[in-house]
């Protein structure tokens, strides 16, 4: 009898390439549409000059809504949605760079490293000057200015795996957060307010505002990316799962 404790990896040669990238862009975005607003809030509390504008993410929130209505939380977004291709191009680059290692390695911790750095590197490159772009159309307002894992010996028999990665998904997106939101923080402002260097805005904003500088938008983030991750974790395995060719649909313990 098969141990459902061993969770089979789905790989590139699994799938159903027309399924993947269909239901893959369809997925995103759904995630973009939903997420997005918060995105829009967590950029301008980080750009944003101490309180001299928003006191919250609900607060935020409230004042956009008020001043520019609903269309005022989606400022920039199609030209958001650009990133996109760079979304296809992360995931393409994983499962090949996946399929790549595997033939130096059997270790799927190795795998995953090399892939996820690889497929990130990709990312940014396409995404950055994106983000450039829409960051400051999401500061634009009337009025204002503002200045894969391997964890299958943790996972209980009677637990299906769908659940077991729902519930570790946004644990590990708001540890991530936390650990790098000053360096969100600082990669906004420079972007956002043209800086050329890194170190000089991070004096800047430590003289300015202190430690607690580098937590703005935190929550924001937060209230982002654990349900987002949870859809993205959820979702991608599911797209995954939905991209299997037929023959081996039934091979795979859901």
């Amino acid at each position: 009898m098969e141990d459902k404790r061993n969770i089979q990896i789905i790989e590139w040669e699994h799938l159903d390439k027309k399924k993947f990238y269909v239901f893959g862009v369809a997925m995103t975005m759904m995630i973009r549409v939903s997420m997005y607003p918060f995105t829009l809030i967590r950029t301008r509390l980080q750009v944003q000059k101490g309180k001299s504008l928003y006191h919250g993410t609900f607060d935020a929130f409230i004042k956009i809504l008020r001043a520019d209505g609903v269309t005022g939380l989606y400022r920039g977004f199609l030209v958001n949605t650009f990133t996109l291709i760079s979304g296809q191009c992360y995931v393409t680059t994983y499962e090949l760079t996946r399929k790549f290692v595997s033939d130096y390695s059997q270790s799927n911790t190795v795998k995953s490293l090399v892939a996820g750095g690889s497929a990130s590197l990709v990312a940014q490159s396409i995404t950055v000057p994106i983000d450039v772009v829409s960051q400051h159309l999401m500061m634009q307002r009337k009025g204002e200015k503002l200045g894969r894992f391997q964890l299958s010996y943790l996972c209980p028999k009677e637990c299906p795996h769908i659940v077991f990665q729902a519930v570790s998904g946004p644990m590990a997106a708001a540890t991530a957060s936390i650990l790098t939101n000053p360096m969100d923080v600082i990669r906004t402002r420079v972007q956002v307010e043209g800086k050329s260097s890194i170190i000089l805005t991070f004096r800047q904003l430590m003289a300015e505002e202190g430690p607690w500088g580098l937590m703005k938008g935190l929550s924001a983030r937060i209230i982002s990316a654990t349900p987002s991750t949870i859809v993205i974790v959820v979702g991608y395995e599911s797209l995954k799962k939905l991209s299997l060719r037929p023959e081996l649909v039934d091979s795979r313990h859901w």
